[in-house]
């Protein structure tokens, strides 16, 4: 993450320069953006805390989950520059069983709800003239969250979670139908992540004729949404 941050650092140092030669004016100063997303992978560690390294490691996977957010853009008058803040829902589940005794299975249902709150920079590359543009860009964000769980029908609702932190780097198309309306398309690289405390209310529930234990202690979950965020969005002007 530390080679990520200064490759950041660089890239936003070297754009600020060739933004102070290369100008150009913006025809609108403020641009709202509506966007669904794909993230290609995430994981879930269901024993961060654990002493075991292998306990530790333990995860599970998540593939191609979308999502869906909206953006404010300003645009710096007489530059290629654009600042953006941004917020996203995210949201993946999956199935699978779990053992609950000699040969008896149970249903369970895991899976997160994250929301990351992001800042970035944008540079428009003036390679292209008219209405199909190119750019490039990259920030902060602050990811919320929260595990969702449940076993045998009953969910382990969240006690406790602990936003994440980190950067992203990005580029993309845009084109512009109008003055005022546009679409883009990009691709974004982040590790989104948090960490979520949930617990179940009661110590035990009957599945058919299979009384299942619960866990009686609060359990800890960490969840990283690290693949890459492919991104559609459609853009208004003002």
């Amino acid at each position: 993450m530390k080679r990520r941050a200064v490759v950041v650092v660089l890239v936003m140092s070297t754009l600020l320069c060739i933004a102070g030669e290369t100008g150009r004016a913006q025809e609108r100063m403020f641009s709202v953006f509506l966007k669904g997303n794909l993230t290609t992978t995430g994981r879930l560690f269901p024993n961060p805390g654990a002493a075991d390294p292998l306990a530790r490691a333990q995860s599970y996977g998540f593939a191609d989950f979308f999502g869906y957010g909206f953006e404010v853009q300003y645009h710096i008058a007489g530059t290629n520059l654009s600042v953006g803040a941004s917020a996203d829902v995210i949201r993946s589940t999956q199935s699978r069983t779990i053992v609950a005794g000699a040969q008896r299975f149970v249903p369970a249902q895991d899976g997160f709800r994250i929301v990351p709150v992001e800042l970035t920079g944008y540079f428009r590359i003036p390679i292209t003239e008219g209405s199909f543009g190119v750019f490039m860009g990259g920030g902060v964000g602050v990811y919320f969250g929260e595990r969702q769980y449940s076993l045998a029908g009953l969910e382990a609702p969240l006690v406790s979670s602990r936003a994440g932190y980190g950067i992203h780097v990005l580029g993309g198309v845009q084109y512009r139908f109008t003055d005022r309306l546009s679409l883009s398309t990009e691709l974004k690289f982040r590790d989104a992540h948090f960490e979520s405390t949930n617990a179940f209310t009661q110590l035990q529930v009957r599945y058919g004729d299979t009384m299942v234990n619960l866990p009686q202690k609060p359990f800890l979950s960490s969840i990283h949404t690290d693949g890459m965020v492919v991104q559609l969005g459609a853009a208004f002007s003002l």
